[in-house]
């Protein structure tokens, strides 16, 4: 299967601005193998073979189309100071931050279409708090994107929601962890905007190491790259729903109420 010209052209973009992105991080200093994470991902877009499934056939079996793109990316870590944070308990001073990211869609041309970006969205963060030299303390946050027809639920489930817990936290489980008396529940499932690596990580980086934030958003191929994710990611999301409002007027081909249940 021959890959689609303008998806390749999109995905040597997004491999463009993922080695800016590098090299912003680079001058903040953050960890070198936590930047060479990066590296697989740079490759996958580079590569005109890789054309992962963004379907399944009615037998379930794996569809991609010369439109896929996709790339993963794990082990991006980043130290956090806790000193002054409201939190339980307080005798944590710092914590180690992971984010990892999987993320699958197929190529369209977001300038004139307004669909949904993403195919598959994974997207996790996982806080390991230090307690006398051990990280015995966690806490996860989920983001995914909902597949249809799976995992079937009486409560409301907008197709991009922030969720608390989490798979991440089944491998903590088995190693021992206390969770002490914290209650773990699939509700609520916060309705979100979807984010590719380029935006968690803003995303991470914003809530958790806010002075390093402030250093990278005066970067200025930094805000540009910052920009152009969330014109490819946020544009239709945020356009499907001020469409639905009455706000803003265009060729809505992604249902709003898939992104906002409760809108009437």
């Amino acid at each position: 299967m021959n890959i689609n010209n303008s998806n390749f052209k999109n995905r040597l973009a997004i491999a463009a601005d993922l080695k800016l992105l590098k090299r912003a991080l680079n001058e903040v200093n953050i960890n070198k193998k936590s930047i060479d994470s990066i590296d697989r991902a740079i490759k996958r877009l580079e590569d005109k073979t890789d054309l992962p499934p963004t379907s399944t056939d009615s037998n379930g079996n794996a569809i991609a189309t010369p439109h896929s793109w996709g790339y993963d990316i794990s082990g991006f870590v980043i130290d956090t100071d806790l000193s002054g944070s409201l939190q339980y308990p307080k005798v944590l001073k710092s914590a180690l931050v992971e984010f990892s990211i999987k993320v699958q869609g197929e190529y369209f041309d977001y300038t004139t279409e307004t669909r949904d970006p993403f195919k598959h969205l994974e997207f996790n963060i996982v806080v390991e708090g230090k307690s006398r030299k051990t990280r015995d303390h966690i806490l996860s946050y989920h983001l995914d994107r909902h597949v249809e027809g799976k995992n079937p639920s009486k409560q409301v489930h907008p197709i991009y929601h922030f969720q608390m817990g989490g798979k991440k936290l089944h491998s903590y489980k088995e190693k021992g962890k206390n969770f002490g008396n914290q209650l773990i529940l699939d509700s609520p499932r916060f309705m979100h905007y979807p984010m590719d690596f380029v935006l968690g990580l803003d995303f991470v980086i914003s809530n958790f190491a806010p002075d390093l934030w402030r250093k990278l958003k005066r970067n200025n191929s930094y805000i540009r790259i910052l920009r152009e994710s969330q014109e490819r990611t946020l544009k239709p999301y945020f356009g499907s729903i001020a469409h639905h409002l009455g706000f803003h007027v265009i060729n809505n081909k992604w249902s709003p109420k898939e992104i906002f249940p409760q809108l009437i």
